[in-house]
């Protein structure tokens, strides 16, 4: 393994690279770091040269003090680690921040694996998407902090956020400190920008081939944005894994495996 901390503006972020062979880049879910793939990376170095780190504000990298752009920060990592094209492979909300690297760097990407993709609010939304957004938004319905800070839900971030609930926040802080971080700093997550307009108002305009997954236990949003994006996007393809849930790698790893497999080979 290397490892290594790439400077980035107002900023740095810390990555690894484990194995040797195809270039394959994984982007983490929200708050979590880069041990979210520890179990990916034991098979996938076997068989690939894979990139890991910690986006801003997560695990050993630095806490967002600026905006920034999402986009350049992963750039920045694929340059301190020789990588020109990869198969980029995000999860929740790194789906999102894994197409609209795409969308800039095309040239970069050799697919763009999309799991669970966490997009946000659907643009003109239908009936559908609307009613599938509902029993999401009601679970991680915010509660208001009685000290004035960002209205949080214990436990986690949301869909797409590994929250302090799951375990996965920086070093050197247990599950409750990791809520009351981001109470207090409501900063923190909020100042990382992609594409304006968003990705998601332009599937259309991604010309590299996309591989969308979704679990079958999932929210059903995940689904529909798959959808979403195979009917907008020239090459696009959903599978959906029944028995998964929104972290595939996790919950069902060896049909994971097999799925990434297959698109190396």
């Amino acid at each position: 393994m290397i490892d290594r901390f790439v400077d980035v503006p107002n900023g740095y972020l810390y990555t690894r690279t484990h194995g040797e062979g195809p270039d394959v880049v994984l982007l983490n879910a929200g708050y979590a770091d880069l041990r979210m793939w520890d179990t990916t990376i034991a098979w996938l170095a076997g068989i690939a040269r894979v990139t890991t780190f910690d986006h801003r504000d997560t695990g050993l990298s630095s806490r967002a003090i600026a905006p920034y752009s999402e986009l350049d920060d992963l750039a920045a990592v694929l340059d301190a680690g020789g990588v020109e094209t990869a198969l980029v492979v995000g999860v929740s909300d790194g789906a999102r921040r894994g197409l609209a690297f795409t969308h800039r760097y095309p040239d970069r990407v050799e697919r763009v694996v999309a799991i669970g993709p966490a997009l946000g609010g659907f643009p003109d939304p239908s009936p559908e998407e609307t009613e599938a957004r509902q029993p999401m938004l009601e679970l991680f319905a915010p509660r208001a902090d009685p000290g004035g800070g960002r209205r949080v839900r214990r436990g986690g971030g949301g869909p797409g956020h590994l929250g302090a609930g799951a375990g996965h926040v920086p070093p050197a802080e247990d599950a409750r400190a990791g809520v009351r971080e981001r109470v207090l700093h409501p900063a923190r997550g909020l100042l990382g920008a992609e594409l304006d307009p968003p990705v998601k108002t332009r599937l259309g305009e991604l010309t590299r081939p996309i591989t969308v997954l979704a679990g079958g236990r999932d929210f059903r949003t995940s689904e529909l944005w798959g959808r979403r994006i195979v009917r907008e996007a020239p090459d696009a393809t959903l599978t959906v894994i029944p028995e998964a849930d929104h972290y595939p790698m996790l919950s069902t790893p060896k049909e994971f495996e097999r799925i990434l497999r297959d698109l190396l080979a």
